[in-house]
């Protein structure tokens, strides 16, 4: 059996982002992986070793299992990008969070957005 230590172990527990499938005329310059954040909550004993991971939002799983490879951990996991800023009232702005429905749009302080 051939071990690939390039691939670091993923734990039940850790936060992670899932790799985007990128068509031929895509761009290279685009990100490779998601921008949700998902949650390990089972690992298969499979060989190779596969994850079910889900949606850290909803706490709805996602079918299928992933492929350590397809994983990549993050170290900020409560960090969300904001899309668009949508309306401002004071010192507070409406925002989209990149990613998530509308259903999600938010309040925050002007100070809180990077």
């Amino acid at each position: 059996m051939v071990k690939n230590d390039n691939v670091k172990r993923k734990y039940v527990g850790d936060y992670v982002r899932i790799s985007k499938y990128k068509g031929t005329f895509e761009n290279g310059y685009t990100p490779n992986w998601s921008t949700e954040i998902f949650i390990i909550r089972k690992l298969q004993n499979t060989i190779p070793t596969t994850y079910l991971i889900e949606d850290t939002i909803r706490g709805q799983p996602i079918l299928g299992g992933f492929y350590a490879q397809e994983l990549q951990k993050t170290k900020n996991p409560n960090i969300y990008l904001v899309e668009k800023v949508l309306r401002r009232k004071g010192n507070k702005v409406l925002v989209k969070w990149l990613g998530l429905s509308s259903s999600e749009n938010s309040w925050i302080d002007k100070s809180n957005k990077l």
